[in-house]
């Protein structure tokens, strides 16, 4: 009997974590998860499980979508890579709370759930690129316009995030029957990101978890991201705490010195703090205040009214 009630938690908790959500309308009902790669079979049993308020074990790649209220909507959408170290996705906090955030400025919001260090690289890679084509290629079908598509990492979310930005052309063998459309972001954000899988700065864990034990000198170099920087780099709003204890403040210095040589209207804004894992907390210093000045960085690009 407590078995069952368990199950049944647990069912109801994955379904309202999978399905589209409406801040308009929470009582629409709630359709299926935008699988991925809805052209290959589901891989089954799944072991996606929910646990401290984080997704493990992604086998079938998804996006979640949250939608303004159909009067605010002014056709941006931003994309969400959640970090949590390529183990975990840290949903909640680095996700669905900023979504809210993102809808009541109008801008449709889709929550990404990559494949992780079960499958290692280049899958998050390759789930990031397919998010951004996938919300391209039904731009008009969800009222959206298709050149204002923005991205938005935290942590190792934002080494998804950036390795979109800057690879955002790369290809792999397997046939992608969207392949044509562009992954390009028209503008990113990135939260106290994953940079560098170079051995001075880059995040143990999560360079382990994405690229193995012992990762060739040649593959660290081609995912650490500010070495793949290009002139065709778009903006990008970044912000990282001076003394962040997980993760080295020095992984967004480096990428921004790559990005401001060829993109202007960009920002990095350094705090003093030593916290990883912010989300939009609040209360904690000058850095709780990022969300403010990232309002003003949309407006001043464009993205918002």
């Amino acid at each position: 009997m407590w078995m069952s009630i368990r199950i049944k938690k647990f069912l109801l908790v994955y379904l309202l974590l999978c399905a589209p959500y409406s801040v308009a309308d929470e009582a629409e009902s709630m359709p299926s998860p935008i699988y991925l790669w809805p052209e290959k079979p589901l891989v089954t049993p799944d072991r996606e499980t929910i646990k401290d308020q984080r997704v493990y074990f992604v086998d079938n790649p998804s996006i979640t979508s949250f939608l303004p209220e159909k009067n605010k909507a002014n056709g941006t959408s931003i994309i969400i890579f959640p970090g949590g170290g390529y183990i975990r996705l840290a949903i909640f906090h680095e996700a669905f709370d900023i979504a809210k955030w993102f809808t009541e400025r109008g801008i449709t919001v889709f929550v990404v759930k990559y494949r992780m260090q079960e499958y290692g690289y280049p899958a998050p890679l390759l789930d990031g690129l397919r998010a951004v084509r996938l919300v391209r290629s039904r731009a008009a079908e969800w009222n959206l316009d298709p050149n204002k598509i923005g991205i938005l990492g935290f942590s190792a979310g934002g080494h998804v995030a950036a390795s979109v930005l800057t690879r955002h052309d790369f290809v792999t063998k397997e046939e992608d029957p969207l392949v044509k459309v562009s992954a390009k972001p028209d503008f990113a954000v990135l939260g106290y990101p994953v940079i560098s899988m170079q051995a001075t700065h880059a995040h143990q864990g999560s360079r382990k978890a994405l690229l193995g034990e012992n990762p060739s000198a040649e593959l660290m170099a081609e995912n650490s991201l500010e070495l793949q920087v290009k002139k065709d780099v778009p903006p990008v709003f970044m912000f990282h705490g001076v003394a962040d204890q997980a993760v080295p403040v020095a992984n967004s210095l480096t990428f921004f010195i790559e990005v401001q040589k060829y993109n202007a209207n960009s920002e990095l804004h350094i705090y003093q703090s030593s916290i990883h894992g912010l989300g939009m907390v609040q209360g904690q210093g000058s850095i709780s205040s990022w969300p403010q000045a990232l309002d003003l960085w949309l407006k001043q690009n464009k993205w918002i009214d």
